[in-house]
């Protein structure tokens, strides 16, 4: 079963070698032509990359910029939130360090044991 497979692509292999052959061989018969227009296509083909690269080089450096300063900006507004933080902080812990005094004079001047008694400070209505 395999032998007349493999003469089938004997025989399609050959073909195709000899297209190749006669193709190579067309192309050198038209030797003078062919580098001419090799060196032109190539000379179409370096302009194009200089051309893409050069725009890719361009955006890319664009790019760059609008990042550098996008940082920057970025930067200084973490900086301000950063301070703007630390003041609330500052005047929350002053706020309350003023409750706490505030309260414990009011336990100290409510709660405050009277001279001669143990307990608290108990107001009696006076009648007239």
């Amino acid at each position: 079963m395999n032998a007349p497979t493999s003469a089938a692509a004997t025989r399609k292999s050959s073909a195709v070698t000899s297209e190749l052959e006669a193709e190579i061989g067309n192309l050198l018969e038209d030797g003078q032509k062919l580098p001419a227009q090799i060196e032109d296509d190539g000379e179409r083909i370096r302009s194009l990359v200089a051309r893409l690269t050069s725009n890719s080089i361009d955006e890319l450096e664009g790019l760059g910029s609008d990042l550098t300063s996008a940082v920057r900006e970025l930067q200084q507004f973490l900086k301000a939130e950063g301070e703007r933080v630390q003041r609330e902080i500052v005047n929350y812990a002053h706020l309350t360090e003023t409750t706490v005094a505030a309260i414990k004079n009011i336990i100290e001047t409510t709660f405050r044991p009277a001279s001669r008694s143990i307990g608290p400070r108990v107001y009696s209505k006076r009648t007239p």
